[in-house]
């Protein structure tokens, strides 16, 4: 017997990476899962491989989102889990529809999801919510990512204020900073030179990569899924600081 038997579960940005070890992990332990992402290869892909539900979408898309996650139904557990780096760069230098875009995937993206599901959890008196967060997250944010760093902290707010908002409704609301994962989003990060993202930027994410000490998928998508079934609400964990 799985710990999420009978459960049904939503992850955003599941075609790949992070995404894809969570709703595998989440499989795993019982659960059926709804795997959404906008690339409908990777999203098809992942759902085959672990018996889900492949939902093709863009968290940014309002209506196709709105559309997609009316036929998918209710879902006890959500992990809102899609997000973008982009862009890199200067705040000043970086284009600003660029930087709203992001904001609209990693912030807005996120709550829509999120709003979508939690009045039918509250109804039955059950539900986990995880949104993915970062150490950028934190003063003085990620050199180089303004959009990322920015939208992050927004997001742990709204998290922390919706976990308040559901005390004793026997729904959670908790925001997870997986470390720095081996994704491609990573890959992204390495392929700009130093003199677009800094010095700074360009040393660290390159000395982690050469050094072996990125965080592999499936070590953080099993953090993630611990912290569903657990009985927190309202905290920002870090595998940094939690192992």
């Amino acid at each position: 017997m799985g710990a999420l038997d009978g459960r049904t579960a939503l992850v955003t940005g599941g075609g790949r990476g992070l995404g894809a070890a969570v709703a595998a992990e989440l499989a795993a332990h019982g659960a059926h899962v709804g795997v959404l992402s906008r690339t409908a290869d990777d999203v098809r892909r992942v759902a085959a491989e672990i018996g889900g539900t492949a939902l093709v979408a863009d968290v940014a898309d309002r209506d196709r989102l709105s559309s997609v996650l009316q036929r998918f139904g209710e879902a006890d557990v959500v992990v809102a889990n899609a997000g973008v780096v982009w862009p890199l760069g200067t705040f000043a230098g970086v284009d600003l529809a660029e930087w709203e875009a992001a904001v609209e995937v990693n912030l807005f993206g996120a709550v829509r999801v999120v709003r979508a599901f939690v009045p039918g959890m509250v109804a039955r008196g059950y539900g986990r919510i995880v949104t993915i967060s970062s150490g950028a997250a934190n003063p003085p944010g990620m050199p180089s990512a303004n959009a990322y760093s920015a939208s992050k902290a927004a997001l742990d707010m709204a998290t922390l204020h919706l976990a308040r908002e559901l005390s004793g409704t026997g729904v959670t609301a908790n925001a997870v900073r997986p470390g720095v994962v081996d994704t491609d989003m990573q890959t992204f990060m390495r392929g700009h030179p130093a003199d677009v993202v800094g010095v700074e930027f360009y040393e660290r994410f390159h000395g982690l990569h050469e050094r072996g000490e990125l965080v592999a998928p499936s070590t953080a998508a099993a953090f993630v899924v611990g912290v569903v079934l657990g009985d927190g609400n309202g905290e920002v964990l870090d595998i940094r600081t939690s192992r």
